[in-house]
């Protein structure tokens, strides 16, 4: 007569709604701060490939706040235009950990002059660093 042996496997199944439970929610906090990460890592990236390129004045048209899911933290996001033969435009973003901080970054710096860095053989590809808009605003420190 052969033994019954019971299964490792079945008591895993039995609960596999719980194990969801408990790694959901630390899973999608963890993406959730990795997206912040690389999203500063190609900031920092973008503005260090665009110091050998030429400058151009240009204007923050608008901004907006948004909050990044699953954290406490803000995006202020400028758009500003510039001008070579025709209108460009781009983007600027940084993190805030209050959401009335963010805004005021917006309300200060719209309508202001900056200089864009923008690449010779790409010119819809530009690039505000961190360092003009601190000559305007005194921002928190930068984080990461």
């Amino acid at each position: 007569m052969a033994l019954a042996t019971p299964s490792i496997w079945h008591d895993v199944w039995r609960y596999a709604h719980t194990w969801i439970l408990l790694l959901k929610w630390p899973l999608s906090a963890a993406a959730a701060w990795a997206s912040v990460y690389v999203g500063r890592w190609r900031k920092q990236r973008a503005e260090n490939a665009a110091q050998g390129w030429p400058s151009v004045d240009g204007r923050i048209a608008s901004g907006t706040v948004k909050p990044i899911p699953k954290t406490k933290r803000f995006i202020a996001t400028l758009t500003y235009t510039y001008f070579l033969g025709e209108y460009h435009s781009g983007t600027y973003q940084h993190e805030f950990s209050n959401e009335a901080d963010a805004n005021d970054f917006i309300r200060t710096m719209k309508d202001k002059n900056v200089p864009i860095r923008y690449k010779e053989s790409n010119p819809a590809k530009s690039v505000l660093e961190q360092r003009s808009i601190e000559q305007h605003i005194l921002l928190t420190p930068r984080f990461g």
